[in-house]
Parts: structure tokens; sequence; C-alpha cells
């Protein structure tokens, strides 16, 4: 049964999804959180899409579709990339450009898969701060499963040039997470939800960050080339 207090996270990690996404210049189509004392739930979304078996919901912006460059290992209990079908696919979308549109175009597209990293992984780096403990993503407990978003994440990083990406991304959404103004919009979209229950795009905006369109900055920024997979 979903209980009052566990109710208040769950708004908290659906928040922290969206105000990431926000920062990074995405915006969540709509969030939505179960009825305190339900035993079951589901949602339908925007695009008509029904999701069960989860508390609350933070329905992805537009952007590529990412899902079907990752499948789920049952041995590994952990997501596979498919990075030279995803590289492939884009390089072949963009080659009827010029070199530097080329160049722009990939580089853009790499910038939303790691603003979907950081998105992902940015519910439950807010829900532990909320409980007050340190968030540590090789703490695996519950976490290893494929509806798991730090299981999604670590695939996500996988469609990205570098070897360090998802540490690099746990990193800058941690930092991001903990300065006071965005920590701030995460509490006021949280509080919001738990109120209303559900919010369209329209409510949410008004709880967003400014975005940054040069964030999440590029795993080059700190690795410097020394990890790179692909050219």
């Amino acid at each position: 049964m979903l209980t009052h207090e566990f109710r208040r996270t769950v708004c908290i990690h659906e928040a922290g999804h969206a105000v990431i996404y926000a920062l990074g210049g995405a915006f969540a189509q709509g969030l939505a959180v179960a009825p305190a004392g339900s035993e079951a739930w589901s949602h339908s979304t925007q695009r008509g899409v029904v999701m069960k078996d989860l508390w609350g919901a933070c329905e992805l912006p537009d952007g590529p579709l990412l899902s079907s460059y990752l499948a789920w290992d049952d041995e590994q209990l952990s997501y596979r990339a498919n990075r030279k079908g995803f590289i492939d696919a884009h390089r072949s979308m963009a080659g009827a450009l010029g070199a530097t549109q080329r160049r722009r175009v990939l580089a853009d597209v790499r910038r939303f898969v790691r603003l979907r990293v950081c998105a992902t992984l940015a519910g439950p780096i807010a829900e532990t701060y909320y409980q007050r403990r340190r968030f540590d993503v090789w703490d695996t407990d519950g976490w290893m499963d494929r509806e798991s978003d730090v299981e999604i994440a670590q695939g996500l990083a996988g469609l990205l040039p570098y070897r360090n990406e998802f540490e690099h991304a746990c990193m800058v959404t941690c930092d991001a997470l903990r300065r006071p103004e965005i920590w701030c919009q995460v509490l006021a979209l949280a509080d919001e939800l738990e109120r209303a229950g559900s919010m369209s795009p329209d409510a949410i905006a008004e709880f967003l960050p400014t975005p940054k369109l040069d964030w999440p900055p590029s795993a080059a920024t700190r690795w410097r080339g020394r990890n790179r997979i692909d050219q």
C-alpha cells in the first residue's frame, strides 16, 4: 500500500527527473503520482501509453528514440547498448549534411543522450537526498532489474563515446541537485505534484529552472579523450 510518506518520496523522485530534464532544455510531458492508500496503479501518458506496476511517472520529453538500442541481459542483470547501431543510424541521418553541420547534429544527439542519462539518475539521487542518505550508485540493492532507473541510465551511457560517461553523469547530476536553487525547485515541484496528483507540461513549467543549452557538459571536459571508445 502506498503510504503518505512513501508517496512524498515518489513525488521527490519524479520531480528530480523533470527538473534535471529542464536544466538541459528538455521538458517532461507530464507528471503523475498514485493516490495515497493505493494497492496498485496505472497511468495513461499523453502519448496513449499505459504504464503499470509503478507509483509515479515522469513522461519522457520529445527526442530521439533510444530504447531500441538497449537490450536487457537476464544473466548479467544489466542492459547491453548497441553503440554501433546507434552511431551508424545517426551518422546515416546526418550523412547528407556538410561536415560542420554533421558534427553539430551528432554532438546534439549525444548531448540529448547524456541529458537522458542525467535525468534518469536524478530520480534516485533526489530520493536519497530527501531521505538524507548518501547516493551510492554502486550500492545495487533493489536496483538490478530492467525497470531500475540506475540500470537504464547505465545502459544509455553505453551509447556514448567515453568509457566514463556513467560516472561523469552521476557526478554532474549530484552537483546540480546539490545547488540550493535547483533543490528548492525540486521540492516546490514535488509539493505541487503531491497536492495535484498529476500535472500537465504547462503546470510543470512554472517550477522549472532556466535551461542551460550547454548542460550537461561532455565527459570530454573531464576525461580529455583518454577513454574514447569510438571516433
